[in-house]
């Protein structure tokens, strides 16, 4: 039955009328009006953190929803996303060559539930299926949205028995440390290693994984004093931090913690150069340096001035060091690794799909600095520029401000996960 002119303007208005809604934050709904048995129903755009020029804040706007899936993609209703060091990073506009496009939605890695499947369906995914995904770090349509469209082959289904909120902080780094250690380290119990950890949690997975899995022994260099606490709690078996960049101080804090052992490798998580200082603690003829530092670039490393100086050693009267043609065999050979771009697919999914499996069995655990509403996401960027998080940042997608959000279940975990957050940095 069609609708006379009155009929369709109250129908317009209705629809100017949610639009404005979902404007003021109520995000995807449908309205129904009913005129002689027909409905009209409108889904509209969502709210997302959008950087349109780096170096400036990011801003909530409401974009565009994308109306059709690809054969291989998969629609998912963001509930948390990790704001991690990489994407700060890129919206400071620290790393102009990775040439992201303009605008940019941050956030490479987010959990939330699927609410549209594409027709390709290789891993059997249903509607309502809880997921966690991780995309590439350069992906423009990243996890700040309240709906993100991703491919099928970034996306895993997660139990019951695992928390969204939590899932969203485990792929890329548990994921990229088990890459690393289970299929190019060997990584056996008792092994001594080096592992440098920053504020975002790279090196805290490591940490994790390295002596709750493997049960090695851990050195930890930890770029602040803050984080040095909660690195001994992940149980690492000695902890050596950084003093206001004072790297001769470092470099002999490193040489009393490993007496004169040696390690069997260096896994570095911050960067800054750091792999030339700890090559001096690595076993020379069987030794790895390992990178996992995004932004690392192999062709300019074995050259790159450091951000410190070796401090200045004695040689032996008449004998060269022995160890210096080693030791430059090491830097010469760092090996890189990034989870999300290793070039085989299966061995990618496989190490996402394990890192899940032994959080629902208890093996590891993330770890959340604080959880912050969309609407304080550039509360939430200030926090990790001024080191102020160990482990983890959360942004709460569905929350667009503190004060609209339910005081359900999921809300009160967020909170008794921020006062956790806040006690362990208080401790530190």
């Amino acid at each position: 039955m069609a609708l006379d002119s009155r009929e369709l303007r109250t129908a317009m208005l209705a629809i100017v009328v949610i639009v404005a809604l979902g404007l003021s934050g109520k995000l995807c709904e449908t309205a129904i009006s009913k005129y002689g048995g027909q409905c009209i129903s409108v889904c509209y755009a969502h709210k997302a953190a959008v950087l349109r020029e780096a170096g400036k804040p990011v801003a909530l706007e409401t974009v565009k929803k994308n109306e059709k899936l690809q054969n291989d993609e998969v629609r998912v209703k963001v509930h948390y996303c990790s704001l991690n060091t990489t994407d700060v990073k890129i919206i400071a506009g620290k790393h102009a060559e990775l040439n992201v496009p303009l605008p940019f939605i941050p956030g490479h890695e987010f959990s939330g539930e699927i609410v549209e499947i594409g027709k390709n369906n290789p891993h059997h995914f249903n509607r309502g299926d809880r997921v966690v995904v991780m995309n590439d770090l350069q992906d423009p349509n990243g996890g700040l949205i309240s709906e993100a469209v991703v491919k099928n082959r970034d996306v895993w289904t997660v139990p019951q028995s695992v928390p969204l909120k939590e899932m969203a902080v485990l792929p890329y780094g548990h994921g990229t440390a088990l890459l690393t250690f289970a299929l190019h380290c060997n990584l056996k119990e008792n092994d001594l290693i080096l592992i440098t950890a920053g504020p975002a949690g790279m090196g805290l997975a490591a940490i994790d994984l390295a002596v709750s899995v493997y049960k090695a022994k851990v050195i930890a260099v930890c770029d602040t004093e803050s984080s040095s606490d909660l690195v001994r709690q992940k149980g690492a078996h000695k902890v050596v931090s950084m003093t206001k960049n004072n790297y001769t101080k470092l470099y002999k804090n490193v040489q009393d913690a490993m007496g004169d052992k040696k390690a069997k490798l260096a896994y570095d998580a911050v960067g800054k150069g750091l792999l030339h200082l700890l090559a001096d603690f690595v076993e020379p003829t069987n030794g790895q340096l390992i990178s996992v530092d995004p932004f690392f670039n192999a062709s300019k490393f074995p050259t790159e001035v450091p951000e410190f100086e070796r401090p200045k050693r004695k040689e032996k009267e008449g004998k060269p060091d022995q160890d210096q043609e080693s030791k430059a065999k090491l830097i010469q050979n760092v090996r890189h690794f990034d989870l999300y771009e290793y070039p085989d697919v299966d061995t990618y999914r496989q190490m996402i799909a394990d890192t899940i499996e032994m959080r629902s069995e208890g093996m590891i655990a993330g770890h959340i600095s604080k959880i912050f509403p969309l609407a304080k996401i550039q509360q939430a960027i200030e926090f990790i520029q001024q080191k102020q998080c160990t482990g983890k940042v959360l942004i709460d997608v569905q929350c667009p401000d503190e004060d609209d959000c339910p005081e359900g279940k999921d809300k009160k975990d967020n909170k008794s996960k921020e006062g956790d957050g806040e006690k362990k940095k208080s401790k530190d």
